[in-house]
């Protein structure tokens, strides 16, 4: 999977993400308006209601006159209008009522809601009207509707931003895998090839007729395979690390046990062995990435060491220092010690693939440490800061 399918992957889960999230919000959004609407509308009919209720109590007491009506308190933006049976206005207050000859119930004019009803007044038929005019209603339903309107679109576009940002974060661990087949696919074809040329040449040998020293072919191909082992292990490795289970590791008891597993050759080049443990370190990580993070790094400081040389190790305030004599490194090649198959010794005649320190450096830089390289007078020092 290239990048620009990653980029594609993260858009459509951006999309799918803020699509949803758009489509609820609009429906809440729509929800508020809706349910307000209908809560304003409900308390507006209530209200002519109760007018009206109200006016017909009064109007229809036999011993007073229509005058009773303006007694009665109403808000300026309703109105109120009583009518004979021959639909001659008796009686107004506020405004003049527009309706439909003796229509009764809720009816709707331009920006005005009418409620009508019939009384009797000393035998005599009356309409009572109370009217309400909604263009204050509908402008605050107006202005709803865009703050909603508003709302949605901003919080549309952060939920889209932090979309774009989630969907990172989503993918980063499929990338991440992918990356690393991906190198490890590439180092295996690049790497295995001039072992396989090796195998190939020394097989081309025997087969020839009259070819004599097929011990010597057989054994170079058998180092070579033992070779092509060790390094698909080692690469192996690589493209796991992190992937395994984490839990409390000492980091103190990992290098005592590297010593141990190191001792026969420790003993074979006569090695001192210094320990200075000052602190205890612990850290939450997988026990057989930091096994092989030392192991390395304790094997390098006795591959390279001359015989009765030393090791000097020093754990002191969340630092693991290792300090070895030998071949002292060039500082110009310092940069160059954790590259993939580089070695000090040109003539390759120490052992391994070239992949140790690599391989330090890959699990340093999973688990954040900081790792440097310092040569001080007859030793070379190998310092992990947690």
């Amino acid at each position: 999977m290239k990048l620009d399918q990653f980029l594609k992957a993260r858009f459509k889960i951006t999309l799918l993400i803020s699509s949803i999230s758009t489509l609820i919000l609009a429906a809440f959004s729509g929800s508020i308006y809706y349910f307000y609407k209908e809560q304003i509308l409900y308390e507006i009919s209530d209200e002519l209601k109760s007018l009206a209720f109200e006016v017909s109590k009064a109007v229809e007491n036999p011993v007073v006159d229509f005058s009773i009506v303006k007694s009665v308190d109403i808000p300026d933006d309703t109105y109120l209008c009583v009518y004979n049976y021959e639909a001659k206005m008796v009686f107004y207050k506020n405004k003049l009522c527009d309706i439909d000859r003796f229509s009764q119930g809720f009816s709707i004019k331009g920006y005005d809601v009418l409620f009508g009803s019939a009384i009797k007044k000393n035998g005599t038929l009356y309409y009572v009207y109370v009217g309400k005019n909604l263009s204050k209603v509908l402008a605050n339903l107006e202005k709803l509707k865009l703050i909603l309107i508003y709302a949605t679109f901003v919080i549309s576009t952060i939920i889209l931003v932090f979309s774009f940002i989630i969907s990172r974060r989503i993918l980063s661990p499929i990338k991440e895998t992918f990356e690393k087949q991906e190198r490890f696919t590439q180092n295996v074809s690049h790497d295995l090839r001039t072992p396989l040329t090796v195998i190939s040449t020394n097989l081309y040998l025997i087969k020839q007729k009259g070819f004599k020293n097929i011990e010597k072919n057989i054994e170079n191909i058998t180092r070579t395979v033992d070779y092509m082992k060790s390094l698909v292990n080692d690469l192996l490795f690589i493209s796991q690390i992190g992937e395994k289970e984490k839990k409390s590791v000492n980091v103190n008891d990992i290098i005592k046990k590297q010593l141990s597993i190191l001792s026969p050759k420790i003993d074979e080049k006569n090695l001192g062995i210094v320990f200075k443990e000052e602190d205890k370190i612990i850290i939450e990580a997988n026990e057989s990435d930091m096994e092989k993070m030392f192991f390395n790094l304790l094997d390098n400081a006795v591959k390279y060491n001359y015989k009765n040389g030393e090791i000097i190790i020093t754990i002191k305030k969340k630092t693991v220092s290792i300090k070895n004599t030998g071949k002292i490194i060039d500082k110009e090649n310092i940069n160059k010690l954790f590259e993939r198959f580089y070695r000090e010794d040109k003539s390759r005649t120490s052992e391994g693939c070239g992949l140790g320190l690599a391989i330090v450096k890959e699990i340093a830089d999973y688990y954040k440490l900081k790792i440097k390289v310092k040569v001080e007078g007859m030793h070379n020092e190998f310092i992990i800061k947690f």
